[in-house]
């Protein structure tokens, strides 16, 4: 059995937590540390939007500016997310495509997204819920056939970084106050979309606390991807390759905006 680096529950800013990400990622492409799970939350609640999409066409961002809410954007694809430091945790998963490919065999890309997000499923059929795997604009999680979890990637040099969302409760107003809607949508109907579409799994368990959470999510990947998980921290290289990628791309607009 494998045995991969754990990395438990912090709080960081919207610039640091994807220039941790990253960070990981390159040194895992140099070998310097072996796979990873990551566990963190975002303070100041933050909009991440995905490495091709339009700022503008995406985010309010005067709007954001004015409620106090970071805008980042990933190196990975997929859509504008709203991460509230109060209602939701991420993960991030880094890991080596031949490893992964040794492990269970050649799969595709959705495949290996599913095969990664079973870990958040085990975690939640320990808290007595019942998800389902399935795809909405991207890989998700869902429950009663409720959005929960959404998933992105980003692929580098022969490594995987797959991050996302475990949705603990959503305020579809303040999401929409936030991101835009889209061209021919109003924002009332957006919101009711959400209302009906995505859930937080406190409207499941209401009692839930993000340590039990983190036990569980822990639990529940170490079983889906037949690992052992060392509890560590980031290596002195981590941490000032980090620091780099803030300063030059995750707090620089010109990274942010580069597609305006």
């Amino acid at each position: 059995m494998d045995s991969w680096r754990f990395l438990p529950i912090e709080t960081k800013s919207a610039a640091e937590n994807m220039a941790i990400d990253e960070a990981i990622l390159n040194a895992r492409i140099a070998k310097q540390v072996p796979n990873t799970l990551r566990l963190y939350r975002w303070n100041p609640t933050t909009a991440s939007i995905g490495r091709n999409q339009s700022l503008n066409d995406e985010v309010d961002v005067e709007e954001a500016e004015n409620a106090g809410v970071d805008v980042v954007r990933r190196i990975s694809g997929g859509g504008a997310v709203l991460h509230d430091r109060d209602r939701e945790i991420t993960y991030s998963a880094i890991v080596s495509e031949s490893d992964f490919r040794a492990q269970f065999g050649d799969l595709s890309n959705l495949q290996v997204f599913h095969k990664i997000t079973e870990g958040i499923t085990r975690a939640l059929y320990k808290l007595a819920m019942h998800p389902d795997q399935g795809v909405i604009h991207c890989p998700a999680i869902f429950i009663d056939g409720k959005k929960v979890s959404g998933n992105a990637q980003a692929r580098r040099k022969g490594v995987i970084l797959q991050h996302g969302t475990i949705l603990l409760d959503v305020d579809p107003e303040f999401m929409y106050s936030i991101l835009k809607v889209p061209q021919g949508v109003s924002k009332t109907h957006m919101v009711r979309s959400v209302y009906a579409k995505v859930a937080g799994i406190r409207e499941y368990i209401h009692n839930v606390e993000v340590p039990l959470l983190e036990q569980c999510l822990q639990e529940g990947f170490a079983e889906a991807l037949d690992v052992t998980f060392e509890p560590g921290a980031l290596t002195p290289w981590e941490e000032a390759e980090a620091a780099r990628l803030v300063g030059e791309r995750y707090a620089n607009p010109a990274w942010t905006a580069r597609f305006a």
